[in-house]
């Protein structure tokens, strides 16, 4: 699957976000600068986002990779 990203300004945001859009033309998922921290937010509908810590998820996923691939 392709990914685009697109670097947005949004009225309700004080700061840029990256949005990531799959080759549907959906939104999936966004990066945000709002907190003290890099926000992940994965939208599986507009009613159901998960907020994550972008630099402890990633590192959560780099630590499964590294072990499933031992």
């Amino acid at each position: 699957m392709k990914y685009s990203i697109t670097i947005a300004g949004m009225p309700d945001r004080e700061k840029l976000a990256a949005e990531i859009w799959n080759e549907n033309n959906r939104m999936i998922a966004e990066i945000n600068q709002e907190n003290e921290y890099l926000e992940l937010e994965i939208y599986f509908s507009k009613k159901d986002v998960l907020k994550l810590d972008y630099e402890e998820f990633l590192s959560a996923l780099q630590e499964g990779k590294k072990k499933l691939l031992g």
